[in-house]
């Protein structure tokens, strides 16, 4: 029996469908066998492979679907801990911006060279005399801004006025990212309705101060995650202390560029 057109088109639409959930699983199998290949390297020190029970790394760079080939910007990437993982994850494919603006910066410039000389070569560092990255628009598949985004309102030194950059700031990130990129943020939890004087002294923030902030920037909130949630540990204490050091309550939010 001849089958009339629409069956036809009927069966092409579900070969179509599930040809693409193939590619989609196919592709994430790929992305987070990279991710712990990178984590479970032999290049990388004991002493961050130990941090791994706290911070995760794997089940982070899996959330956000890091895969081989990408470009990825690590926002204030301090002795480029995640720098290193997304470097090897990546691939030669690949590239990594290692960004520390001025406050980061100052604090490692004296050590960081240590981690990428002679190795890494898919990193370049940027260390720009703002927060704000200059980087072609549209040129990253994904960023990442891990424990970072409180210093926004840090008072120190190399930075003239502590939260002065962050609508420029957002907004470079946001050009850079390609349409659909996505940037993580993850951070400590800090008191709801938490001024910038309260950030500057508990280093947390409250996690809508940041939805509010990155929607003004024009991203949208995408999933959320309470893969480093800890109901033990109080939004007014410092994340320093020494018995919950590596173990603070940390939100988890990913956001979108739309298309």
């Amino acid at each position: 029996m001849k089958k009339s057109v629409k069956s036809i088109v009927s069966v092409l639409a579900v070969s179509s469908c599930f040809t693409g959930i193939s590619y989609s699983v196919s592709a994430e199998h790929h992305g987070k066998a990279a991710i712990e290949a990178a984590v479970a390297s032999a290049d990388r020190k004991a002493e961050e492979k130990g941090r791994g029970a706290t911070r995760k790394p794997a089940g982070v760079l899996a959330f956000v679907g890091l895969e081989p080939g990408m470009t990825v910007l690590d926002i204030n990437s301090g002795g480029g801990y995640y720098a290193e993982i997304i470097s090897q994850a990546v691939g030669p494919e690949g590239k990594v911006y290692a960004h520390n603006g001025p406050v980061y910066w100052d604090f490692v410039k004296g050590s960081v060279g240590a981690r990428y000389d002679g190795r890494l070569e898919n990193v370049e560092l940027l260390s720009p005399d703002t927060e704000a990255v200059d980087l072609p628009e549209g040129s990253a598949d994904l960023a990442i801004m891990v424990l970072a985004y409180h210093d926004f309102y840090f008072v120190h030194k190399a930075r003239a006025e502590p939260q002065a950059d962050v609508e420029s700031a957002l907004a470079s990130y946001y050009k850079a990212l390609k349409k659909g990129g996505k940037l993580l943020i993850i951070d400590h939890v800090g008191p709801k309705g938490a001024d910038a004087a309260t950030i500057n002294k508990l280093h947390r923030i409250d996690p809508d101060r940041v939805f509010d902030e990155m929607t003004a920037a024009g991203f949208k909130l995408d999933a959320e995650s309470d893969l480093l949630a800890n109901a033990d540990d109080s939004p007014t204490e410092s994340p320093f202390r020494k018995e919950m050091r590596g173990k603070t309550d940390r939100f988890i939010q990913l956001y979108v560029k739309p298309e």
